[in-house]
């Protein structure tokens, strides 16, 4: 029910706020891709799972034993049920849910720096994840969806772990954005 939950729940509303984004400064000055190149090329799909799958993992996977770790594992076996196990699938959902997040922002541009188009101009991605966030806190705390998705209350410290976790992974990307430019302008030097 947790996989369903962020993929037909959490991600939809900022993806859908996606389409909805202007176009990057300068992408009419770019020829048009060949009709033979496909949409979903090998950069995307690299992007897609190499790159913000595998930092998604890498992160829920430590926030799950994070969790289990403040509960006394190695020493204690890992919970199979129960209240730490809940809470443990539920940082590793919400830390998911979290780096959607970054990985929404970072999608607004190709090469530009978001802070360029304006990190809050679309407001539509905004509140998407703020219904995101939402969504994920009343998994948390109503009784009732408790029990249908096996989720817990996270503590204070859970939270603020959680609202960290999109910072680096914007950056680094704001990082790979500000060298592909470096790049270009070199070469567009080179060819001059």
């Amino acid at each position: 029910m947790q996989i369903l939950t962020v993929d037909l729940g959490t991600d939809l509303l900022p993806a859908l706020g996606l389409g909805t984004e202007k176009a990057e400064p300068g992408i009419m000055d770019q020829p048009p891709r060949p009709l033979n190149s496909h949409l979903l090329n090998r950069s995307i799909i690299w992007k897609a799972f190499g790159w913000y799958g595998l930092i998604a993992s890498a992160i829920s996977t430590f926030a799950y034993f994070f969790v289990n770790h403040v509960n006394g594992w190695p020493q204690v076996p890992l919970a199979g049920s129960g209240l730490v196990y809940a809470e443990a699938t539920t940082i590793t959902l919400a830390a998911i849910v979290f780096s959607q997040i970054a990985a929404a922002m970072n999608c607004r541009t190709q090469i530009s720096s978001v802070f360029s188009i304006g990190l809050f101009s679309n407001h539509r991605i905004l509140l998407g994840i703020v219904v995101e966030v939402v969504l994920v806190a009343l998994l948390m705390y109503v009784p009732f969806l408790q029990g249908v998705f096996n989720t817990g209350p996270l503590n204070v410290t859970e939270w603020g772990f959680l609202f960290c976790i999109p910072v680096p992974i914007f950056l680094v990307e704001e990082l790979r954005k500000y060298v592909v430019r470096q790049i270009k302008k070199r070469r567009a030097k080179i060819s001059v």
